[in-house]
């Protein structure tokens, strides 16, 4: 893919009082407020900076309804201010890892599913994710770890905990074509919103989903 960043963002759901959660993620994980911006339907995104990467905390003002959790399993978060692995899991139950940079250069989501190989083929050859170790595909310092698991239930988008990533392009209709012709499945297809972002969602073999963005103050045009 033609990617508009080296790296992956990181979106997860939450509803009712997320003081508790915004302030885990910025004090306890460690992770920088950056803006807060609506994106519809009731939900209003809290994003944080990683390095390249953005911590996507979208607050619905809407009660979720009640859905099976994603593939998406663990967010190790590379930390010089760690000496050994540290649980800073979230008040939601959103398993999160500080870890010594290393291996993990900024962060690595790790995603279950029983068929590693036929995930793994999906983030290789059909995303275009680049392989840098055994289970292991990387976007510039974010990876993704394909570990053995159960597969999990296709989860809807909207629902409490980590629910998809964001791959930043520079021509998402583009992309889009590309990824369905290597054979992905479409979860959405592209749709503008506003001046600030053009955006489609696909889907791995488990029903995991994967935003598909291309933002304007990246690339400089939805053109």
């Amino acid at each position: 893919m033609n990617l508009a960043k080296p790296a992956l963002d990181v979106g997860l759901f939450v509803d009712g009082d997320c003081n508790a959660v915004l302030d885990h993620w910025s004090q306890t994980v460690g992770v920088s407020f950056d803006e807060l911006l609506p994106t519809g339907g009731g939900v209003r995104q809290h994003r944080h900076a990683l390095g390249n990467s953005v911590i996507k905390i979208n607050h619905s003002r809407e009660a979720l309804n009640p859905s099976p959790p994603s593939g998406y399993r663990e967010l190790l978060i590379a930390d010089a201010e760690v000496n050994s692995e540290a649980d800073v899991t979230d008040p939601l139950g959103n398993v999160v890892t500080l870890v010594p940079p290393g291996d993990v250069k900024q962060l690595r989501l790790r995603v279950a599913t029983p068929d590693v190989t036929e995930l793994l083929y999906f983030y290789s050859h059909v995303l275009e994710l680049e392989p840098v170790a055994n289970s292991v595909v990387g976007c510039g310092d974010s990876q993704i770890e394909v570990v053995p698991g159960p597969r999990p239930t296709p989860s809807a988008l909207r629902g409490n905990g980590f629910r998809y990533i964001t791959i930043q392009v520079h021509d998402v209709v583009a992309e889009h074509r590309s990824i369905l012709n290597r054979g992905g499945t479409e979860g959405t297809a592209p749709v503008r919103l506003g001046e600030v972002a053009y955006i489609s969602f696909i889907k791995d073999p488990d029903g995991n989903w994967i935003e598909i963005s291309q933002r304007k103050s990246l690339t400089g045009t939805l053109n």
